[in-house]
């Protein structure tokens, strides 16, 4: 019965160190932008950078959906676009507010107008 009950929580110790270990893995992430459309699409915490690319061009849902950012592990980035979504700008950066102020500065730089932050997040 003793022996059981060991085994049990040596298992049960294994599993959540597994459960905790397995994000570590998961670092990258990807902003997928067209620009005849000014569609976007984005995706975090995936395995790899293709899966990351994959997931953001499919969440963009336009033929012409270019990846233009790649933020990697602990990183977070945004894209920040015009009302129309003709002109973009984005930025990868170490913390949530510096890559906002990064994509709305670089949105700006193509004397485009008017810039909002659509999307933003940071990978674990």
């Amino acid at each position: 019965m003793r022996r059981a009950t060991l085994v049990a929580a040596a298992l049960l110790g294994l599993a959540s160190v597994l459960l905790i270990a397995a994000p570590a893995s998961a670092q990258y992430g990807a902003i997928a932008w067209d620009e005849g459309s000014g569609k976007y699409g984005a995706s975090w915490d995936k395995g790899s950078p293709q899966r990351a690319a994959e997931a953001a061009i499919a969440e963009c849902g336009a033929t012409s959906c270019k990846v233009i950012i790649r933020p990697g592990r602990k990183e977070c980035a945004a894209l920040a676009t015009t009302e129309n979504g003709k002109y973009a700008g984005g930025a990868a950066r170490r913390d949530r507010d510096a890559a906002r102020l990064a994509a709305l500065a670089n949105c700006k730089k193509g004397k485009a107008g008017e810039c909002t932050v659509r999307v933003t997040d940071c990978n674990k």
